[in-house]
């Protein structure tokens, strides 16, 4: 397939740029004879426009498809739903952009959506679990506990910092599992200040009255995870997750680690490899050159398989009335809105709106 990507700005200029570099980028990695220019390619099967503002609908024709977003004035939105009668398609930035669009009457079947996209460099930094107390002889920590919780948890999700004596057999073990272990074997006041901030949460397993620890913890705003007895019961809010036994601890951890889970898989799925698949999977199915089943619920499945939706129509409408009344003001009509008549005004932005 022939792909020429239409950027009508400076590709090192700013962000519809990057869109344009990582598009092509990826394309030419799929196999994809892509390309980028500030005009279109009569030759190729696929202009795709980044965005639709800078193109006129009398230059557009089936080989065309634009990209969609911002549309948040009336002179957009009739630019756009112009422009889709002679273009193949409009791909959208979001499902919600796409279903407000259908809702003013721009035809369903020239309109999908394909999320924005991430460079998939950005690593998530693993949660920072305390613990400053030493183990004592008579095993009232409980520090049994701490390794068999360790076991549990995934290394790239979470880490420890310890301050006290006596961890050393139960680190090793830890390390052993690949999690990351900081370990301070003496009590440092100083140190202890500096560190007690960057902890995440605050675990103490023992039940005995209670941890000092968790009182420092509170005061420098640290979420905890301690037993539920002593002086704990008494700072009101104080405990964030209590537990007493260790089904209940893991039960926290796997809980913490869950919704974790969920904000990386959010956008697992949205970088820019994922970005170029979903529009060349549109692409193939309005050139017929393949047929797809993507695994996506953006792009072909946006187009397809559309989930229903409930616009509010009318406030979309006002949104795009109150996008004109500033664009207006923004490119010197200021004058007019302050000496002339506002119902002229919203005369012209009906007319607008009402406009083939």
């Amino acid at each position: 397939m022939r792909v020429r990507i239409v950027s009508y700005e400076d590709v090192n200029a700013w962000i519809l740029g990057k869109f344009a570099r990582r598009m092509n980028e990826e394309l030419l990695k799929l196999g994809v004879d892509s390309d980028i220019a500030n005009v279109p390619d009569p030759s190729a099967d696929i202009n795709h426009h980044l965005i639709f503002t800078y193109c006129m609908p009398e230059d557009l024709n089936s080989k065309d498809t634009l990209m969609v977003t911002h549309v948040d004035e009336i002179s957009k939105s009739v630019r756009l739903k112009n422009q889709l009668k002679r273009a193949s398609l409009g791909i959208c930035m979001s499902k919600g952009t796409m279903d407000e669009l259908i809702a003013i009457g721009i035809p369903a079947d020239r309109l999908s959506f394909v999320n924005a996209a991430h460079d998939n460099v950005m690593r998530p930094r693993r949660t920072v679990i305390g613990i400053t107390s030493k183990v004592q002889p008579t095993g009232c920590k409980r520090e049994e506990m701490i390794f068999e919780l360790a076991e549990t948890l995934d290394p790239s999700l979470f880490e420890f910092v310890i301050m006290g004596s006596g961890w050393e057999s139960i680190i090793a073990s830890i390390r052993n599992l690949g999690i990351n272990v900081t370990y301070h074997d003496t009590f440092q006041y100083d140190k202890y200040v500096e560190i007690m901030p960057s902890f995440d949460y605050y675990l103490y397993t023992g039940q005995d009255e209670g941890s000092m620890g968790f009182i420092d913890a509170l005061a420098a705003g640290v979420k905890t995870i301690v037993t539920p007895q002593g002086f704990h019961l008494d700072a009101t809010n104080g405990i964030t997750h209590s537990f007493n036994t260790i089904e209940e601890l893991k039960s926290i951890f796997g809980s913490i680690s869950s919704e974790r889970l969920k904000l990386l898989n959010a956008v697992a799925d949205w970088t820019w490899k994922d970005y170029a698949i979903k529009h060349l999977e549109l692409w193939k199915h309005i050139t017929g050159k393949g047929t797809v089943e993507s695994q996506y619920k953006d792009g072909l499945n946006s187009l397809l398989n559309r989930e229903p939706a409930e616009i509010d129509v009318k406030a979309y409408k006002k949104s795009l009335y109150n996008g004109s009344i500033r664009s207006y003001r923004h490119n010197g009509w200021r004058k007019m809105m302050r000496l002339g008549d506002p119902k002229w005004l919203m005369q012209k932005l009906r007319s607008q709106m009402k406009a083939k």
